[in-house]
């Protein structure tokens, strides 16, 4: 698979690309350079849980070369937020979102499910937030990977570019899921780690014949 589009992303810490606008509020895109299906599902339960400390909105871009239950790599897409208000985004709004990802992929993306899209409450009780998880080919290397991310965030900085996007300023950054980077990180991921763990064993023993259907 060729992909021709790029983005000059920065190296270090959270210095990224900035542009200003003088509309409403700012967005920030995270994107992880981690592959790793246990850190990067701790990064993005972390972000939940850590909902109230964000002054802006949020797009974190996630990638897994992991092959999971269904034979698949994965990206993910999380997004949270609010409108130019601070009100809380509507079905539409957060729809609007989901549509400016899906119309970033590159033509050639090897989807080999349809995306799970999911709207779910903040940890606080305030407003939604977006999930989007794009199933890909197992034979998708990590390059294509970083690249379809790339596209995805490019995307959405160019929306705002644009000035339709409704926001003040457009940051991209490139974020290592450690306690380094984000505190308290490390328990999240003991837990992940122990319930990929529970959820294999239960795939075992239910392929073994061990466990009974229920009902």
């Amino acid at each position: 698979m060729i992909l021709s589009r790029s983005l000059q992303f920065c190296r270090t810490g959270f210095r990224g690309l900035s542009t200003s606008h003088p509309k409403s509020i700012s967005l920030q895109v995270l994107v992880s350079q981690s592959n790793d299906l246990v850190a990067n599902v701790a990064l993005e339960e972390w972000m939940k849980r850590c909902s109230t400390h964000r002054t802006n909105n949020l797009l974190l871009l996630l990638s897994s070369n992991t092959i999971v239950h269904n034979n698949y790599k994965s990206i993910h897409a999380f997004f949270s937020g609010e409108d130019e208000r601070g009100k809380t985004l509507s079905t539409d709004q957060l729809a609007q979102q989901a549509n400016l990802v899906f119309s970033a992929l590159p033509k050639d993306t090897a989807l080999v499910e349809l995306p799970m899209v999911r709207v779910a409450a903040e940890e606080n009780g305030k407003g939604n937030n977006l999930l989007i998880s794009l199933p890909l080919d197992s034979h998708v290397d990590d390059d294509v990977l970083k690249t379809t991310l790339q596209c995805i965030a490019n995307s959405f900085v160019q929306k705002c570019r644009g000035g339709d996007g409704g926001y003040s300023l457009s940051r991209i950054s490139l974020v290592r899921p450690d306690g380094g980077w984000f505190p308290g990180i490390q328990e999240i991921q003991r837990d992940v780690q122990l319930s990929l763990k529970e959820i294999e064993a239960i795939k075992l023993d239910k392929a073994n014949g061990k466990l009974k259907p229920m009902g």
